[in-house]
């Protein structure tokens, strides 16, 4: 394979082929999405783990952060406007509270405590929401779960979901499934299980 993800012919005994697409019969929006994909080898570290939303890896101006005291990781909030779609809202005069909407989604949580209102209902976070570097970092399961996604963690050993083993990827790893989304009716595990990884 090419640097720029093209094929070179083979070249067996002396007769040169032509590569094979396996793609060259898939429905086109297909083929494009998956040219987007994180690969599946991409690694982070115990601290700060790689996150792909939907297959595709979501870049931070403050890394994601995995917090020794209660083992969560936290992300900045414009992850969630930017990767998820939804619209972040801070109150003019009161820089603590801050909004998130999305259609059918309102949640509502002040930096520093452990609640939230979702939809109107009291949720407690096991992670507080903290203020680093002039970002607003937000515990990631709980944000993603609240809008319905699927969450896989890949540590050290692989995925936590049995399903997905054995795991040849990379390791400290978040991939992020939104319902909503291209892939979004998946996970790590039902990929597995229906033998479909596609995740070069």
């Amino acid at each position: 394979m090419l640097p720029d993800g093209s094929c070179k012919p083979a070249n067996m005994d002396g007769i040169y082929r032509d590569p094979i697409d396996a793609t060259r019969n898939w429905d086109p929006r297909v083929a494009d999405e998956m040219k987007l994909d994180m690969p599946r080898r991409t690694s982070g570290n115990p601290q700060h783990p790689v996150v792909a939303v939907d297959r595709k890896q979501v870049h931070f101006d403050e890394l994601p952060w995995v917090n020794p005291e209660t083992n969560r990781t936290l992300v900045p909030i414009r992850f969630v406007s930017d990767a998820l779609g939804a619209k972040v809202t801070w109150v003019e005069d009161r820089p603590d509270e801050v909004l998130i909407e999305r259609p059918g989604l309102r949640i509502f949580f002040r930096i520093g405590d452990s609640k939230a209102d979702v939809n109107g209902k009291t949720v407690y976070m096991d992670q507080t929401s903290i203020l680093v570097n002039n970002r607003t970092l937000v515990p990631l399961r709980f944000i993603a779960e609240a809008f319905g996604c699927k969450v896989d963690w890949v540590g050290a050993d692989g995925p936590d979901d049995p399903r997905a083993h054995p795991w040849d990827g990379g390791k400290y790893q978040i991939w992020i499934w939104a319902p909503w989304m291209f892939w979004g009716n998946y996970s790590l595990g039902d990929r597995a299980e229906a033998g479909n990884w596609n995740l070069h």
